[in-house]
C-alpha cells in the first residue's frame, strides 16, 4: 500500500509491502527498510533492519479524521511523533490550487479506467465540479475542475485506461 504521510511537519512518501505475519518492506521517500513487529494493540516491539526499538501505536481524533486523514500518536523509543496518513486524493487536489485565469489540464490523480465523462466540449462549468470519474481498486474518484470555465478538450472517453498524470480534460 501506498501512502502520503505527515509526521510533524514534514511531508513523507511512505510505501509497506506486507509479507507474512508481523513482517513488512517499508519504503519511507524510497529508501527500504525490513521491519517486524511483536505484539498487538497499541504497544508492540519493532525490528527495524535487525535493531529492536520499543514502540507505541494510538489512534488519535475521530475514526474517520478530517479530510479522509488519519492522525496517531507514535512513540518510538521514548520520542513521540505526531503522525497523520494523508488521504492522496485529497492532497493531490489541494496541490493543484484553484486557477483564477489561463488554461487548466486536469490530470488524473491515479491510474485507473474512466468509468465516466461527466462534461461536454463547450460546456461552461464551475469550480469543483466532476469532470471524469477514475474507477481504481473497485472505487469510483471524481475528479474536478480547479476552476471556472469553458471545457476546451476532452482528451478521454468512458472505458479508456488511465496512468496517474493522464490528461483528461482542457478547461479555459
Amino acid at each position: 500500500m501506498r501512502y502520503l504521510a505527515r509526521i510533524g511537519s514534514e511531508d513523507f512518501s511512505l510505501e509497506v509491502v506486507r509479507h507474512g505475519s508481523g513482517r513488512y518492506t517499508v519504503r519511507l521517500n524510497g529508501e527500504a527498510r525490513e521491519v517486524e513487529t511483536r505484539g498487538a494493540g497499541g504497544a508492540v516491539a519493532l525490528s527495524v533492519d535487525g535493531r529492536l526499538w520499543d514502540a507505541s501505536i494510538s489512534r488519535e481524533g475521530s475514526a474517520d479524521g478530517v479530510n479522509g486523514d488519519r492522525s496517531y500518536g507514535v512513540t518510538l523509543g521514548e520520542r513521540y511523533y505526531p503522525v497523520r496518513i494523508l488521504d492522496p486524493l485529497r492532497q493531490a487536489a489541494a496541490s493543484s490550487a484553484p486557477q483564477q485565469s489561463g488554461r487548466a489540464d486536469i490530470r488524473s490523480t491515479m491510474p485507473g479506467r474512466i468509468a465516466a465523462v461527466l462534461v461536454r466540449e463547450g460546456q461552461s462549468i464551475a469550480a469543483g465540479q466532476g469532470v471524469v470519474v477514475v474507477e481504481a481498486m473497485k472505487m469510483e474518484n471524481e475528479i474536478t475542475s480547479p476552476k471556472d470555465g469553458t471545457v476546451r478538450a476532452i482528451a478521454v472517453n468512458a472505458g479508456d485506461a488511465v496512468e496517474a498524470g493522464a490528461l483528461l480534460v482542457t478547461v479555459d
